[in-house]
């Protein structure tokens, strides 16, 4: 998707272009409608939650056609989080004060849903950014049911509390109801994430996601491939069909795969039945494998692709970056992004993929006293180690697409096949 020079460069102008974009962001129902009719001629699409919403069974249809022309950039916690902006109310972004647009997928996650909500409430936030013509997409990091009600030190309780707890989580078992309880907030929550016309905000929910890793209570370790199965149909199916959500699109995200194999892609898949978006989570360190690493991402992006193409399923990065202790040491390389679209690029199936989401640019680290951050932002020392040309390099790429980029999301008409 070719940028115009005059929204995608940053230059001495820029101040211009962010006023520019400022007036787009408020008045974006109208640009987008003026500027992208909707298709006339429906889209062949097959979903799990038949009864999907109109505007949920187009942002399928506008992943399924869009990633032929783009990959889209995400980042989480976009206008919630950051290091350069002073408001989080859903108008600001380190993204923006980078290159002067937001993000065209943004991220949250089930910690800003299900009490005590430690990530705070952020329904004004997705609503401006869906008002923007943004993609919503919330991730889940469901408290350990077995454990959610001790007290204890970090990560007692928490999704990270990787004590085993997926057979008991499911139907006949010990704590069933305290993993319902959890689905029927995130159902009640979705039911009313409406705009302010009353339209159900489509989403792109990931469940579970990095389950072949052993880090959370359904990881690898910690349930067999059948039960993680299960954990998966039942929660969609708790969610589709008990509590009638109609507004979610689901996705699977298990980690990278070194050397990727379809088999071990599949061995923990649900199956297509409970699946719309296949993607894969990745994080790299700054050493002598990162070279080998941008390579397993090409493999898998390829692998994912043609995958999702066979199945009528839409291929995505769920999640990317640098490992967060490299980060939090400050190490840098001011090629990363250059580097990572170079690569998507050069692979023809690679290429294909819809969307790729950084994770969040966080102020307070690990404590360490140095931030986090997947998005190099607007700084003295990022101006100054190259990491922020890096990152507006990777803006002027003709294959990313930010939120200025895409239109005509939410109102594709459509046929679901039967």
């Amino acid at each position: 998707m070719k940028k115009s020079n005059t929204l995608r460069c940053c230059s001495s102008a820029s101040s211009v272009r962010a006023l520019a974009a400022v007036f787009t962001f408020i008045f974006a129902g109208c640009v987008f409608a003026a500027e992208s009719p909707a298709t006339t001629s429906p889209v062949d699409i097959n979903i799990v939650t038949k009864k999907a919403t109109p505007e949920t069974r187009s942002l399928f249809a506008f992943l399924k056609t869009n990633r032929q022309k783009a990959i889209m950039f995400g980042h989480q916690h976009e206008t919630t989080q950051g290091l350069t902006i002073k408001k989080t109310d859903g108008t600001e972004s380190d993204t923006f004060n980078a290159v002067g647009d937001f993000a065209a997928v943004y991220g949250w996650d089930s910690l800003s849903i299900v009490a005590p909500k430690p990530e705070g409430d952020v329904v004004p936030q997705i609503k401006k950014a869906y008002a923007n013509g943004g993609i919503i997409t919330i991730s889940a990091h469901l408290n350990n049911p077995k454990t959610e009600s001790e007290k204890g030190p970090w990560p007692t309780g928490t999704a990270w509390d990787k004590r085993p707890a997926v057979k008991e989580s499911l139907p006949g078992g010990a704590y069933n109801k305290v993993l319902n309880n959890y689905l029927d907030q995130i159902a009640d929550w979705a039911k009313n994430l409406k705009d302010d016309k009353g339209v159900l905000i489509p989403v792109v929910f990931r469940l579970f996601h990095e389950n072949t890793g052993e880090w959370f209570w359904w990881g690898n370790e910690q349930c067999t491939p059948a039960e993680y199965q299960q954990l998966y149909r039942y929660s969609v199916e708790y969610l589709r069909d008990k509590k009638g959500v109609t507004n979610f699109l689901y996705a699977y995200s298990p980690n990278e795969f070194w050397n990727p194999k379809e088999s071990d892609y599949l061995e923990r898949y649900p199956g297509d039945d409970w699946v719309d978006v296949m993607g894969f989570d990745t994080y790299g360190f700054l050493d002598s494998k990162t070279d080998a690493w941008f390579k397993t991402v090409v493999d898998n992006s390829a692998m994912i692709v043609r995958m999702a193409e066979a199945r009528g399923k839409i291929p995505v990065i769920s999640e990317i970056g640098v490992q967060a202790p490299d980060i939090g040491a400050g190490k840098i390389d001011n090629h990363w992004y250059r580097k990572l679209i170079g690569g998507l690029k050069a692979d023809k199936d690679a290429r294909r993929i819809a969307f790729l989401l950084t994770w969040r640019n966080s102020p307070d680290g690990d404590g360490n006293g140095r931030p986090h951050y997947w998005v190099p932002y607007k700084s003295d020392e990022n101006i100054k180690n190259g990491t922020l040309e890096d990152f507006r390099a990777f803006y002027n790429d003709d294959l990313t697409a930010f939120n200025r980029d895409i239109s005509n999301v939410y109102n594709i008409k459509t046929v679901i096949k039967k």
